[in-house]
Parts: C-alpha cells; sequence; structure tokens
C-alpha cells in the first residue's frame, strides 16, 4: 500500500468515525422520543384524562423511535466493524 492509499484510508475511517458519531446522537435521540411516547401512551390510557387518541399516538410514536434506534445501532454496529477493518489494514494486520 502505497502512501496515497494510506492516506487515503485514514482520512475516510476518520470521516466514518465522525459519521459514526452524529448516528449514535440520532440513536439516543430516538431513544428518548421512545420515553416520551411511552409517557404519551400512560396518559392517554391511564391518565386523569383518559383520552383513547392520546394513548395510540403514544404507542405509535414508541414504536416507530424504537424501530429507528434499532437500525441506528445496526448502522453503528457495522460502522465500527468497517473501521476497525480500516484500521487494521492501516497496521498492516490484514494483507489487501
Amino acid at each position: 500500500m502505497n502512501a496515497l492509499e494510506k492516506r487515503n484510508l485514514t482520512t475516510e475511517a476518520k470521516m466514518q468515525t465522525e459519521a459514526l458519531k452524529k448516528i449514535n446522537r440520532w440513536k439516543m435521540i430516538a431513544m428518548a422520543i421512545s420515553t416520551l411516547g411511552v409517557a404519551l401512551a400512560y396518559a392517554g390510557f391511564a391518565g386523569l384524562i383518559q383520552t383513547p387518541l392520546l394513548g395510540v399516538l403514544g404507542v405509535a410514536v414508541t414504536v416507530i423511535s424504537v424501530a429507528a434506534a434499532l437500525i441506528f445501532n445496526l448502522g453503528l454496529k457495522n460502522g465500527r466493524r468497517n473501521v476497525k477493518k480500516m484500521l487494521q489494514i492501516l497496521e498492516g494486520d490484514l494483507t489487501s
């Protein structure tokens, strides 16, 4: 591997690491929204003023945000594995 390829691979690894940080933030946001969805569902089904529409909305928000968090988590897992492979190549542990 020549110097240009190493520099490009290093740059790509840094960019992917930054992208992984952003994806992790989005995962945390999705988890926070799911918590709000649970609160909405509770308020709608068991709160002082029971409103089934609010409960259904809360359940929908919870399901969608949990699904989003799972997808973000899968992206994080695959991205970390990819960055690890790049770093191994840079260290010379794998042959290209």
